[in-house]
């Protein structure tokens, strides 16, 4: 078992929370292997940022794998995102490399590997560029992360409105936005009105039922 601070998150994480845009997705390069950072947090009924356990999520893209850790610390102040990583985190990671266990290989030392991981963490992330990320890995955020989206069944877009409760748009229902095959711009620019003006999206889990995006989103610009 080996623990890592992954400190390289604090300012993405502090900039998620200043935007209140509560997600977090980077995808980083190392050799062959591709590791995509995924970091949701979720808020309660009125939209506001649940504070608690949070975990991370590594998708390994190449060998089509999650790691799954929680993450221990104090993240808002003290910089501390620690997870534990036990050997069958390290030979899934080794596969992803391609490096293998081998007796007369290099040596492969993985608090150096995690270190390169957390120096290359960009320090702000846009919204359009966590889309794209979310959109081109949305079947392993489906089957992994299905607890920061909600009622993760009702997939098919019905229409905008006014947020019942009067308070922010729920982040695990705008998520759902973030899979919607229309442009990435497009998404980005849609979310970011819902929450200026306090709308979200409602959802279906029929198919019959749910409508376009570009026909909704038309709609929305041209009332706005």
């Amino acid at each position: 078992m080996i623990e890592f601070n992954f400190t390289g998150l604090h300012p993405a994480f502090l900039e998620a929370i200043r935007r209140h845009e509560p997600s977090i997705a980077f995808a980083l390069r190392e050799g062959v292997g591709r590791f995509v950072f995924f970091f949701f947090l979720k808020t309660d009924s009125k939209g506001k940022i649940k504070w608690g356990d949070f975990e991370l999520f590594i998708f390994l893209a190449r060998t089509q794998r999650m790691l799954r850790f929680k993450l221990l610390g104090n993240h808002k102040n003290a910089g501390d995102f620690k997870v534990q990583l036990d050997n069958n985190d390290e030979l899934k990671i080794r596969d992803e490399l391609g490096i293998q266990k081998n007796p007369n290989g290099p040596a492969f030392d993985l608090g150096r590997f995690l270190s390169r991981l957390n120096d290359s963490i960009p320090t702000t992330i846009p919204l359009k560029n966590k889309i794209k990320e979310i959109k081109h890995h949305e079947n392993a955020v489906k089957n992994h992360c299905r607890d920061y989206i909600e009622e993760a069944s009702k997939i098919y877009l019905i229409r905008l409105g006014p947020v019942t409760n009067g308070g922010k748009p729920r982040e695990e229902t705008l998520r759902k936005l973030y899979m919607i095959d229309a442009p990435t711009d497009d998404i980005a620019s849609l979310i970011g009105e819902l929450k200026r003006i306090e709308w979200t999206a409602y959802w279906t889990a029929n198919e019959s039922k749910g409508k376009s995006f570009s026909t909704i989103f038309d709609n929305f610009a041209q009332n706005q």
